[in-house]
Parts: structure tokens; C-alpha cells; sequence
């Protein structure tokens, strides 16, 4: 068996073995019922920790190799080595692990009380979305405070403290260098951030007072009014919908890029109930398999951000090299959550949003949502950092984590708290996928690369007017390289730039401006 081949098999076994984990989850996140969760992981890591799988890994990474051989080796690598260090370090993992899958299992399916009646997570978006009653939607966004202690009470801040111990274990400083390391990504990357944010934060918060005064007579935005404004700016948005029609609209546009998403085995499981989650995510199971997809649609236009930012990832999946096992493992979550937001912002752009609406006016209205968008883009940046704190500092009390969500909005946009307690525990990635977050914002960053790329090779306007170029520029210098590079690399070689937070601060500026 040559080097290649080896690397080959041990991927295709590791592989095998997180499909089943995927599907477990899946079932979990759906249901609330647990088949085995642990279990399954157990035997991922039985099979990480094995010494003869181990030593073949290091026989055949220190054999003469051919690039995509070696990124290969690097990539299982990096999953391997953490398990070869002690005993204790594994012991570590499955605490980890198992804390995590307990307090996943809290948030998904715990359910919040407004004026003393159980709401679920789409009816207090309709409240926030749709109701006059300031009051009310400030009864509506507050009462998402409640899950903070039912979480600290399962265990978060032990959650913390092992994910500490572990980066130290890892010889990193501290959790959010040892993760950003792992995504290969600088471990400093998040310390210019503030002081990009600062460059255009006078522009951004003046364009969100003007908009909010025009269209809902707003003059002091507090967090219960975003998503009330957004809908005063573009009332399209709480249009009603039939959704067991969801898929055609979808189809039809996915379909202008040349992704044949009916031929696609993507499961939807997208209308709420009592214990299934209340986010939206995609279960890539297995790559170019077997896709699906969580939502929780209240019959209403919106609904379709989740849906299509869901369905991109999907057709990420599906556009992937099922063969090539291992360097789908190596693809950067920022590809994965670039491509997803790109085809996500298409419910505020005609090519999607005129199946529904024509006219001027629904014209003007989306066109003043996407300028509100851009504005407030970067106060992403309020979670992210925050997510970061939670592991450079070490708060030893639910009281001390709520400090250091006022404190970092306090830093990067000078706000006073807005109530007692701040709402931060309802973001799941704080408990299941820490140090995440700013792949989001850095796959809007990599939307507008990718779009300001294509546009410029093909001198058009709009990448619908050469949508099946543009699927075979996703497909071809995107998708099928991404798993080959860590993405500061692939990002350079698309744009020829290096990755900075300052590419998206330019854009933002433009559109604001302009």
C-alpha cells in the first residue's frame, strides 16, 4: 500500500465513523431524543487514540509525498496528534464532549415565557418582527434571558474551565488561539478588529438613525427594534407564504447557477415543534450523500434567508468530491458559511424576491433593507469578541460572563446596558460551536471577494447576468480547491489580496456612500 493509499483508508475510516456521529445529532437536534450520541463519539475517539492507526499516519506522513498527499497528512494530522499526547488530554475530550451534547440538549429544547405563556422561538420573532407595541417587543426580546440560567445551572461555566484546561493541555495560551489555530487561522486575527470597526462606525450608526427614524420614527435603536425595523423598512418581509411550497422558488433560482437541487438528496425538516431546535443549521452527513437541513418557518417571506442560506450549504456539499474524504476535512468553515450567506442574501435581491413581489415600491423597500444590512454588518463583531472573552478572561459566576457581555459592547460601540441582564445565552455557538462566529462575517467578507472577483473578469454588473459562469467559478476555482489551503491561502489566490477585516469595511463604506 503506497504512503497516499494509507492516508487514503485511515480518512475513509474516520469518515465513516463521523457519519454515523452526524446522524445521531441530527436525530437529537430534531427530536430531542438522544440514540447514542455519546456512544458514537466514543468511537471516534477510540479509533483517534489508536496507536497502530497512529503510527501509520506518522509512517506514511514522513514518506516522500506529492502536495496533495502531504495536505492530506497535515489535515489528519491535526485531528490525530491531539490523542497521542496523555491519557488525561482524552479524558479531557470526552468531558468536553459529553457537557456539550448535555447543554445542547438544554438549549434546544428549552422554551421561553411572555406574559406567563410559553412562546417558541418563531412566535417571538413575529412579536419582535411585527408588534407596535414597543413594550411588548421588549418583554419578547428580554424573556430570551431566562435560558442563561437554566444553561449555568447544567454546567456552562465547568464547560469553560475544561475548554481552558484543554488549550493549555494543547500548549496554547489560551482556547481562542488553540481554536483559531485549528482553523488555521491567525491566533491573533481578532486584535485589529476594534480599531477596523472604529474606521466606519460613525458612518454605520448614522445611516441606522436615519433609516430607523424614516421608517419606524425610531430614534434611540435598542436590540427589541432591529428586527421591527427591518420589516417598517421592507414590509415584504412579514408577507405570508405558503411554505409547503418552499422548494420551487428555491429550485428555480439555484437553478440559474447550473445546481440541480430536486436531484440533490437534501432533507428539509423546516415547520417548529415541542424539543426539536430552534436554529437553523445544515447536517452535512455525508459529503455529496446525504445533506439536511433544520429550520423553523413561520410561513412568512423571511423565512427564506434561513431556507437558502441552508440549501447553499447543502449544494456546497453536493458540489464536493465525495472521494476525496479527507480534504473535505480541510475545508475552511469560512467557505462553507461564504457560499451559504451568498446564496442567503439572495431573498433581499430581485432575482429571488420578484417570484413574490414587482413592483417600484418592493424595489425601494429592499433596496433601503440592504442598505440597513450593511449597516449594521459589523455589529457581529459584539458576539464574536465576546465568545473570544469568555476564554481570555475567566468568569467564575453567571454574574461575570453577563459583566463581560456589557463590557464588550461598551468597548467596541459605546453602549450603556439596555436592562439588567443582557440576552446572549440563546446563541447556541456559545455552548456548541465556541470560536465560530466570525465565520459568518468573514463569509460575508468572502461573498463580497468572490462577487467583486467575477464581476471584474466578466465586466458585468450583477453576477445573474452570467449565473451559470458564476456557478462554474464556485464550482471550479472555489469548491474544488477549498480543502487543498488553509483559506488566507485560498483567499489570497482568488483575490489577491490578503485576508483582512478591511476588505469588508471598504465595501461597507461604498455602499453606505454611495
Amino acid at each position: 500500500m503506497t504512503p497516499g493509499e494509507s492516508l487514503d483508508r485511515i480518512g475513509t475510516e474516520l469518515n465513516g465513523l463521523s457519519i454515523d456521529y452526524r446522524r445521531l445529532n441530527w436525530a437529537k437536534y430534531t427530536t430531542g431524543m438522544d440514540f447514542g450520541v455519546n456512544e458514537a463519539y466514543g468511537r471516534i475517539l477510540s479509533f483517534l487514540e489508536n496507536k497502530e492507526t497512529w503510527d501509520k499516519l506518522m509512517e506514511a506522513g514522513n514518506s516522500r509525498l506529492d502536495p496533495v498527499d502531504a495536505r492530506k497528512a497535515e489535515i489528519l494530522t491535526r485531528s490525530f496528534r491531539p490523542f497521542h499526547l496523555s491519557p488525561e488530554m482524552n479524558e479531557l475530550a470526552v468531558r468536553i464532549q459529553r457537557l456539550t451534547s448535555a447543554l445542547s440538549g438544554v438549549l434546544n429544547t428549552h422554551r421561553c415565557s411572555v406574559g406567563g405563556r410559553e412562546r417558541n422561538a418563531t412566535e417571538i420573532e413575529k412579536l419582535l418582527s411585527s408588534e407596535p407595541d414597543r413594550a411588548l417587543r421588549k418583554e419578547a426580546f428580554l424573556s430570551r434571558v431566562q435560558v442563561s440560567d437554566a444553561l449555568a445551572e447544567a454546567g456552562f461555566l465547568d464547560l469553560l474551565e475544561l475548554r481552558r484546561e484543554y488549550a493549555k493541555g494543547m500548549g496554547e495560551r489560551d482556547f481562542v488561539a488553540y481554536s483559531l489555530k485549528e482553523q488555521e487561522l491567525e491566533p491573533d486575527m481578532f486584535s485589529a478588529w476594534p480599531e477596523a470597526l472604529g474606521e466606519i462606525l460613525p458612518r454605520m450608526e448614522r445611516t441606522r438613525a436615519n433609516l430607523a427614524e424614516g421608517c419606524a420614527g425610531i430614534s434611540d435603536i435598542m436590540p427589541w427594534d432591529e428586527s421591527f425595523i427591518a420589516s417598517s423598512l421592507a414590509p415584504e418581509l412579514d408577507s405570508h407564504v405558503d411554505m409547503t411550497d418552499f422548494l420551487s422558488p428555491i429550485a428555480e433560482l439555484f437553478a440559474g447557477f447550473g445546481f440541480d437541487v430536486p436531484a440533490m438528496n437534501i432533507t428539509y425538516d423546516i415547520f417548529p415543534r415541542r424539543n426539536k431546535s430552534e436554529w437553523g443549521y445544515n447536517f452535512p452527513i455525508q459529503t455529496g450523500t446525504d445533506s439536511r437541513i433544520l429550520a423553523n418557518v413561520r410561513n412568512r417571506y423571511s423565512d427564506f434567508r434561513v431556507l437558502l442560506h441552508e440549501t447553499g450549504h447543502g449544494v456546497h456539499s453536493f458540489t464536493s468530491d465525495p472521494g476525496q474524504a479527507v480534504l473535505n476535512m480541510g475545508i475552511s468553515g469560512i467557505v462553507s458559511e461564504g457560499i451559504a450567506n451568498l446564496f442567503g442574501s439572495f431573498f433581499t435581491r430581485r432575482a429571488f424576491y420578484s417570484n413574490f413581489f414587482t413592483g417600484n415600491e418592493a424595489e425601494g423597500h429592499f433596496s433601503n433593507l440592504s442598505k440597513w444590512k450593511r449597516a449594521t454588518q459589523l455589529t457581529a463583531l459584539g458576539r464574536i469578541l465576546f465568545d473570544g472573552s469568555l476564554y481570555t478572561s475567566s468568569p467564575g459566576s453567571l454574574q461575570e460572563i453577563e459583566r463581560l457581555r456589557w463590557q464588550t459592547d461598551a468597548d467596541l460601540f459605546n453602549r450603556e446596558p439596555y436592562s439588567n441582564r443582557p440576552v446572549w445565552a440563546n446563541t447556541i455557538h456559545h455552548t456548541t460551536h465556541p470560536i465560530y462566529l466570525h465565520n459568518y462575517l468573514l463569509g460575508d467578507l468572502t461573498c463580497d471577494m468572490l462577487e467583486t472577483v467575477f464581476l471584474k473578469r466578466e465586466g458585468v454588473g450583477d453576477i445573474t447576468e452570467k449565473p451559470e459562469a458564476f456557478g462554474e467559478f464556485l464550482r471550479e476555482e472555489v469548491v474544488a480547491p477549498s480543502g487543498m489551503y488553509p483559506f488566507p491561502e485560498l483567499f489570497r489566490r482568488i483575490s489577491g489580496e490578503d485576508l483582512s477585516l478591511s476588505f469588508l469595511v471598504r465595501r461597507i463604506r461604498e455602499e453606505l456612500e454611495g
